[in-house]
Order: structure tokens, then C-alpha cells, then sequence
């Protein structure tokens, strides 16, 4: 249940943003997600009595959050303006597949025959999504920048995530969420004077509510989500409680649609094969061969 509602809220985030998308720059959008929630985190930090990592896990904490937690947070913003939430949530959802196959090229990490099947079909649903998309923007240039700014984005969260794995292999020691405290405080350094240099300040209006109540949602309340993780994390084997984030963009999906925002058949075929890939390359060990069954056995009784 736990797991559903992150997975809920997660998904329900796109829509916010892009309500509040009208209001302000996606920077200042960025930052104001990002800053805020660093508050509430380390309130509860201190609450708990929580220490913060040391040394080599620090550092990459650090460089992790800013790549995480700076860059991957401006993309989210940016991309949602210029790609639509939908086309956002798919591709910015896609780091599964960067990190499984950046851990083959650059750390020699196996991949299964499944692995490989769901790296093809999650490009190649990315790719049908785009594509049938062309005529729909104003410019194939609009299109195809914020594609290519949306997986760039991807890959820099692979890019973090491998950069924090190394540092946490083999250790049974480490507090995730002192971690998180930490990559949250370094996006906050990297956003906060961007935000506040720029014009970000006067082209926001300060005065809407469709500002603020979106922030609420994605801001703070996506932040408790992530700490329901952590408690999830603690219960559940994490390659169990990683594989259903997959989820994430088709909850984003049947908002948008349910908002009017209905794709064409290719795109939408599109988006559900790349999501499917995604689901395949983080599904656990044994996991399609233990649903396989189960699926046979529940058609049989239908």
C-alpha cells in the first residue's frame, strides 16, 4: 500500500508542473521545488538524529545530488513546457535503461537476455514516440531539442546513480537518507543563485494560487513520498520495491488523457513500449518467469 502511494503521487507530478509551468521560468520552478523540500528533509533529519556520510560517500553525495537534484530537476521543468508532461514523464523515466547499459560499457556489468530484449524495446518505443509525434509541434526542432534535452537529462541521473553506486557497494552501513539530505542540499547550492540571478524573480507571479497549490504537490508532498520509500525500502527487498516505478509515467499518461490530452495511437503505443523496456530492464531476477504462470493459470480460469 505503501509503495502505491509513491508510486501514485510520483505519477500524479507532471500535472502540477505543468499547471505551474505558466507562472514562472522552469529554473525558478526547479528551485522552488528543490529548496523548500531541503528545509522539510532536514528538519526531520535532526528530528531523527540522523549524521551525515563521511569521506568518499560524501563526495559522492555531493556530486551525485548535483547532477540528481540540480540539472535532472531544471530538465523536468524544461521539458514539460516544451515536450508536454507526458512526453516528459516517459523519457525522464527512462534511467533504467542508461544505467544498465552505461553499466555494461563502463563498469563491465552483466546483462541478462532480458535486460538486453528491454534496452531495445525502450529505445525503440522512444523512438516510435517521437516520431509520430513530428507534425504535432510547431517545428520538428521544438521536438526534437526537448527530446534531446529530456534524454540528456536521463542519462545524467544514470550518470549520478552509477557515480553513488560505486561508492555504496558492498556497504550495509549507509543511510540512504542522509544521503538524499545531502544530494538535496548540493542541487539547492547549484539552483538557488541561478534562480535568483536570472529573471526567473520577475516573470513569476507571485500572487496565484495555481503557483503555489501545484509547488505543494510537487515540492513537500513528493518529499514525504520519498521518505515513504525509505520506509518501504526497509520492508521490502529493494529490487522488488525499484521494479514497479515503472509505473510512474503511465500514471502520468492516464492524467494527461483524462485532462483531454489524448496521443495518437503510434505515440501512445510508443510510450507503453518504452515504459514496458523500462519495466523490463528493473523487473528482479526470475520475475517474468514466475508471472508467466501465473498470467497462463488467470486466463485459464477466465
Amino acid at each position: 500500500m505503501l509503495l502505491g502511494i509513491t508510486v501514485l503521487i510520483w505519477g500524479l507530478t507532471w500535472w502540477p508542473i505543468d499547471v505551474a509551468s505558466e507562472h514562472s521560468t522552469p529554473i525558478m520552478l526547479a528551485m522552488l521545488r528543490v529548496a523548500p523540500t531541503l528545509v522539510l528533509l532536514v528538519a526531520v533529519f535532526a528530528l531523527l538524529g540522523r549524521r551525515l556520510p563521511r569521506g568518499r560517500l560524501l563526495a559522492a553525495s555531493i556530486g551525485s545530488g548535483l547532477l540528481m537534484f540540480g540539472t535532472f530537476q531544471w530538465v523536468i521543468m524544461e521539458t514539460v513546457v516544451t515536450i508536454g508532461p507526458g512526453n516528459s514523464a516517459v523519457i525522464l523515466n527512462t534511467p533504467p535503461l542508461f544505467v544498465a547499459l552505461l553499466g555494461f560499457l563502463i563498469m563491465r556489468e552483466r546483462l541478462n537476455a532480458l535486460a538486453v530484449f528491454g534496452l531495445a524495446i525502450g529505445f525503440a518505443g522512444v523512438v516510435l514516440m517521437v516520431s509520430s509525434q513530428v507534425g504535432d509541434f510547431p517545428s520538428a526542432g521544438t521536438l526534437l531539442g526537448g527530446v534531446a534535452t529530456a534524454l540528456a537529462g536521463a542519462a545524467s541521473w544514470a550518470v549520478a546513480a552509477l557515480f553513488l553506486r560505486g561508492a555504496t557497494r558492498d556497504r550495509a552501513d549507509v543511510d540512504m537518507f542522509a544521503v538524499t539530505v545531502v544530494q538535496y542540499a548540493a542541487g539547492s547550492l547549484l539552483l538557488v543563485p541561478l534562480a535568483l540571478s536570472g529573471s526567473g524573480i520577475s516573470n513569476t507571479d507571485w500572487t496565484t494560487v495555481e503557483l503555489w497549490v501545484p509547488l505543494l504537490w510537487f515540492g513537500p508532498i513528493t518529499a514525504v513520498a520519498m521518505l515513504i520509500f525509505f520506509v518501504v525500502l526497509q520492508r521490502m527487498q529493494a529490487a522488488r520495491a525499484t521494479s514497479v516505478m515503472f509505473l510512474i509515467p503511465g500514471v502520468a499518461i492516464l492524467v494527461e488523457i483524462l485532462r483531454g490530452n489524448v496521443p495518437s495511437a503510434l505515440a501512445l503505443a510508443g510510450m507503453f513500449i518504452a515504459i514496458l523496456g523500462v519495466g523490463l530492464v528493473t523487473a528482479p531476477p526470475g520475475a517474468v518467469g514466475r508471472l508467466v504462470p501465473r498470467v497462463a493459470a488467470l486466463c485459464a480460469r477466465v
